[in-house]
């Protein structure tokens, strides 16, 4: 899955700083704690499945005929593009004969039937579609501000410590909302 846009910070250093009782008129480490958020984030974002900020991204994947696929992602608010690889060219396919079902809980594509008969089988598939949730559930931005938190106070700079110490509260906030898709593919 990779975003076409820019992703949006799910905290901010400001609020950061009110939950680390940090005076907000000190921004010595304003450039650091954004680098902590936004790599907390994306562990946080890995770590469920759940873009936090609304987005697009392009998803691909190997067609295979079946008539439902799931998303490895939620939420999904909508499919705005699906293409098809035939040779080294990208074909657009109808929009009109697929639909998004329950983009909340278990996002899902259900095509109609006929859709894979311009399609080769094992196909590359490419999806764009918007993700991401309108608001940060208040467990993952807790999540969020344990993870910089512990970084911060262990002196680790994103830039250069690529490890990603997670301590147990942040895990167990991260497992509750974890998303795992059913299926990938299914006939019906």
């Amino acid at each position: 899955m990779k975003a076409l846009d820019t992703i949006t910070a799910a905290v901010v250093v400001a609020d950061f700083k009110r939950s680390r009782h940090i005076e907000t008129d000190e921004t010595a480490d304003d450039a650091l704690l954004e680098g902590l958020l936004a790599a907390a984030q994306a562990v946080v974002e890995t770590g469920t499945n759940r873009p936090l900020t609304a987005r697009s991204v392009e998803i691909t994947f190997r067609a295979v005929g079946g008539l439902r696929w799931w998303f490895p992602c939620a939420p999904v608010d909508a499919v705005t593009k699906i293409e098809w690889q035939d040779g080294s060219t990208w074909v657009g396919l109808p929009l009109a004969d697929v639909a998004l079902e329950q983009g909340d809980d278990e996002p899902q594509l259900v095509f109609a039937s006929g859709f894979w008969s311009s399609v080769s089988d094992g196909a590359a598939m490419r999806v764009t579609a918007e993700v991401g949730a309108d608001e940060v559930p208040q467990p993952l931005r807790e999540a969020i501000i344990l993870i910089a938190g512990d970084w911060y106070e262990a002196g680790i700079n994103p830039d250069k410590d690529k490890r990603e110490m997670v301590s147990f509260g942040s895990r167990i906030l991260m497992r509750q909302s974890r998303y795992s898709r059913p299926v990938e593919w299914a006939a019906a």
